[in-house]
């Protein structure tokens, strides 16, 4: 980080997750996004998360579980509740 810069890099870290969630308030993601402009290792970090986050949902998006193992799971949750 350099000294001229408002937001700590501490504090842009921890929002990175809800910034990438898309749950930040407008103030927040200009905030968020004024200091991933400035700062590049924050925004290396960045894109390291967002393609972690990118590789997760090609690799495990797509595969169901069979629905026997669904019917099977339900089943099994009626009688430990019975």
């Amino acid at each position: 980080m350099t000294g001229n810069e408002s937001v700590p890099c501490m504090q842009t870290v921890k929002l990175l997750q809800e910034f990438l969630d898309r749950e930040l308030t407008m103030t927040e993601v200009s905030t968020v996004q004024g200091h991933l402009d400035r700062c590049p290792p924050c925004l290396k970090l960045f894109r390291f998360e967002e393609g972690v986050r990118r590789l997760v949902r090609i690799h495990c998006g797509g595969d169901c579980a069979p629905s026997s193992l669904r019917d099977e799971i339900l089943a099994r949750l009626k009688r430990t509740r019975a």
